[in-house]
């Protein structure tokens, strides 16, 4: 009997998307919980010290999985400059280990903390594993190796994960949460060099280099910029304010990351994998932006609008009353969130097409709003700082939007038609809990929070599968034509 085609690919993509989600709900739950129990153990000033010491280490992390390990994503002749690209990522790599220590030495000299000194130069091992870890997670997800990927993360992050709560307990307080880091970026990189094996060996060939450069800068800066945005709040914070504000901060601001990163960690890895292949098969279809568009944003603005109705129940719970300064922030983050998930379905489109002068440009532009906002917005207070992330989040999506329609040759019109259907989904869904929360607010926390969201997701996949069953069912076969690869030409005919 001949299997269907079409049916085998939603089944492929339907069990791909399972892995990939119940690996990163796993793997974000771990962050998370071992992030909670950081906070009952530590005070609120000391994980404000902790932050402040782990922004070089996160940087330099978050440019390993740039520039270069896209490039082994998207380049069809990537073997011819493997070993040039292997060679740019080491000296990035090393570069960024020297400056962490570099940095520790003058928060030393200048007197700003010992702890902290001593604490930035403990991070400085991290970009060279993240080099090892980025360049074999390229090369295994560019074989297409995704369920073997998933199983290497979840398996490192469970042992980082036991780590850290072992330390925590036995009283290693915030030597705790740098070994937890440090265990999962050591067996995750082992874990992948099993399957992909050796990196292979070192070349320095001076037209790949200007290839490579050339793809990779303008990524690089983007990434940095989004580092900016990310990370901009709690540097400034830090300078004008005090590390419990830090502290408070960004346990708010991390909670509403933890809970994006469990779907957008999720979608990125699938977006950059099946945009990069199609770009190589040159297949890449202008309606594909829009359809991944619509179904991100509308499972985002339902998890974070539900974590953010939630927000104090949820942090009285889990944290406890000393770190309820923290919700106003989670709840304000959450929103930002759910509109700056749009960038990294549409980056990846235009960096396929080779626009990424322009999304550095974009960046630049939002870095510089953004600074100028935090600037103005820090005199009042962190709250402020929050609501001050809105204008250069919308100015940037905008300014995406505008190219994406552009360079695609679609109107506005279809757009906002595409993805108007999975916003009233979500809105139905976030209207149940919230009314829902009103309904239980005297009942046990322990109680009404699984129900009002198991209640909420009901309704959620009910209005999806039911009366809009359409707009679902196009948007995910939209999709699973992007994620499989092309079959051969054989296949096809028989």
């Amino acid at each position: 009997m001949a299997t269907d085609p079409t049916t085998n690919a939603q089944r492929q993509v339907g069990v791909l998307a399972v892995i990939g989600m119940a690996a990163r709900v796993a793997s974000q739950s771990m962050t998370l919980a071992l992030l909670l129990l950081a906070g009952r153990f530590l005070s609120v000033e000391l994980f404000g010290i902790f932050v402040l010491s782990s922004i070089l280490m996160n940087f330099a992390v978050m440019q390993m999985y740039s520039g270069i390990y896209h490039y082994v994503l998207r380049e069809p002749g990537f073997e011819e400059s493997r070993g040039t690209a292997l060679s740019l990522q080491l000296l990035y790599g090393v570069a960024f280990s020297l400056i962490i220590l570099l940095v520790s030495g003058l928060v030393y000299i200048a007197n700003w903390g010992d702890l902290l000194a001593v604490l930035i130069a403990a991070t400085s091992a991290m970009p060279m594993l993240a080099v090892i870890g980025s360049w074999q997670e390229a090369n295994v997800l560019r074989n297409g190796d995704v369920k073997f990927y998933y199983a290497a993360l979840v398996s490192s992050e469970i042992l980082g994960f036991l780590i850290g709560i072992w330390m925590l307990v036995t009283g290693f307080e915030i030597w705790s949460l740098i070994a937890s880091r440090y265990c999962t970026a050591i067996i995750v990189a082992a874990l992948l060099t099993l399957k992909s094996g050796l990196p292979g060996k070192l070349a320095w060939d001076r037209g790949s280099i200007r290839q490579i450069i050339d793809y990779s800068l303008a990524l690089y800066g983007n990434s940095f910029l989004a580092f900016v945005s990310a990370y901009g709040a709690a540097i400034v914070l830090g300078g004008f304010l005090n590390a419990k504000a830090v502290g408070l901060y960004r346990m708010g601001s991390r909670t509403a990351g933890a809970a994006y990163d469990v779907f957008a960690q999720t979608f990125r890895v699938l977006t950059w994998q099946a945009v990069g292949r199609m770009a190589r098969e040159k297949r890449l279809s202008p309606n594909l932006w829009i359809r991944m568009v619509a179904l991100n944003f509308s499972i985002m603005a339902f998890a974070l609008g539900s974590l953010s109705i939630l927000a104090e129940e949820l942090t009285l719970v889990l944290l406890g009353p000393e770190w309820l300064g923290m919700v106003p922030v989670l709840q304000i983050i959450c929103f930002v969130k759910v509109l700056a998930s749009v960038d990294q379905i549409g980056a990846a489109q235009l960096a396929a097409v080779g626009e990424t002068r322009f999304l550095l440009r974009a960046r630049m532009i939002q870095v510089g709003i953004l600074m100028c906002s935090l600037l103005v917005t820090v005199q009042f207070g962190m709250v402020a700082v929050a609501w001050g992330l809105f204008p250069p989040t919308l100015v940037y999506l905008y300014l995406m939007l505008r190219k994406l329609i552009r360079y695609t040759e679609i109107d506005a019109a279809t757009v906002i038609r595409t993805i108007a259907p999975g916003i009233l989904i979500s809105a139905c869904g976030l209207v149940t809990v919230f009314l829902l929360s009103i309904l239980f607010q005297n009942k046990s926390a322990f109680v009404s929070i699984p129900a009002i969201a198991a209640i909420g997701l009901g309704v959620y996949i009910g209005v999806a599968f039911i009366p809009l069953r359409n707009w679902t069912i196009t948007s995910l076969q939209t999709v699973s034509t992007a994620i499989l690869p092309r079959r051969p030409e054989s296949a096809a005919e028989a």
